[in-house]
């Protein structure tokens, strides 16, 4: 039923939450998953505070960001024994939310597994949640993981 999985990640723990129920799913289905850092270069928002002032460029931020949520995955995939998903990541500039709905339909992506929130309270009022955008638009299902899963 499902061939591509696509997997956000924001940077955030919440993000985190989500890698072991998108693994479970693509190893059951036997499907690729697609893991996603998306760089909001209008606000960067989505830069942990801990990290402001290390990176010389967004870009070099992204990277850094992908690269350890992949990590992550691999870890989790290991210990879960799903070594067998097929993992494709990509880092993308752009509003978020029309990133990810842009990718479904670009890589024909089946399914998106995103946490509910990786903003706290401030941006999520002023920016509106990524979440609930995707919830509403997306050509897909949307498996939702709460932040405190």
């Amino acid at each position: 039923m499902y061939k591509k999985i696509l997997l956000t990640s924001d940077g955030s723990k919440n993000s985190e939450a989500a890698i072991k129920h998108a693994l479970q799913i693509a190893s059951d289905e036997k499907a690729e998953l697609v893991i996603l850092h998306v760089v909001d270069r209008r606000h960067l928002t989505n830069i942990q505070k801990e990290d402001y002032g290390k990176y010389k460029t967004v870009e070099e931020y992204s990277k850094k960001v992908l690269d350890e949520f992949e990590e992550k995955v691999l870890k989790t995939a290991e210990i879960q024994g799903q070594t067998n998903v097929k993992i494709q990541k990509l880092a993308l500039g752009g509003k978020p939310c029309d990133v990810i709905l842009e990718l479904c339909e670009k890589e024909d992506i089946d399914m998106i597994v995103i946490s509910n929130s990786g903003k706290g309270a401030v941006d999520r009022f002023l920016l509106g949640s990524v979440t609930e955008k995707i919830i509403r638009e997306a050509p897909v299902p949307v498996f939702v993981i709460p932040a405190n899963n």
